[in-house]
């Protein structure tokens, strides 16, 4: 029988970056702020968390998705799932990954889960791969689906475009 193991580990990190993508030219460094937000949890889910995503998209070219959060304590929470495939189906890892982050939903302020997707951009209607991150914080009212386009050409010279949108949805995590 196959059995779902959730790992939640504590990380880290001294990467600053914030979800609307600035290019800080001094040290090229992408900045993921989302524009006119109050949503600071988020943030700091975003600039924990896609150091992570950029490594494995250039280091493979493809990456499974992920999921982080922010405790109670305000330490963050990486929160990934397997389940013995080294190729599972990304929708099924999502769905663990929703439904272990709703379980433990009073542990948390924020979470944010990461995924590979392609999507029409909206800017230019063009089919284009993204990182999709479903966003929830316990203090707003709405869920949102954040999408950063990314090119990732044969050499693996891995960026972002500037084109980033989001969309507001349905909560998942934090609906009571």
């Amino acid at each position: 029988m196959k059995h779902t193991a959730i790992l939640i580990v504590i990380f880290w990190t001294t990467v600053h970056l914030s979800c609307g993508q600035v290019q800080n030219k001094q040290s090229e460094k992408v900045i993921y702020t989302p524009i006119g937000s109050k949503m600071t949890d988020i943030e700091r889910l975003l600039d924990k968390t896609f150091p992570f995503v950029e490594g494995y998209l250039r280091d493979n070219g493809k990456f499974f998705p992920v999921a982080s959060a922010v405790q109670t304590n305000d330490s963050i929470a990486l929160v990934a799932a397997y389940d013995d495939n080294e190729n599972p189906d990304p929708e099924k890892v999502i769905a663990d990954l929703k439904k272990s982050l709703s379980a433990n939903k009073d542990r948390y302020k924020a979470t944010a889960i990461f995924y590979d997707v392609t999507v029409p951009d909206p800017h230019t209607k063009v089919k284009t791969d993204a990182v999709a991150v479903f966003v929830e914080s316990i203090s707003e009212d709405t869920a949102f689906i954040f999408y950063y386009p990314y090119t990732l050409p044969g050499s693996k010279q891995f960026s972002f475009t500037h084109n980033t949108w989001k969309i507001a949805t349905t909560k998942e995590i934090f609906k009571d």
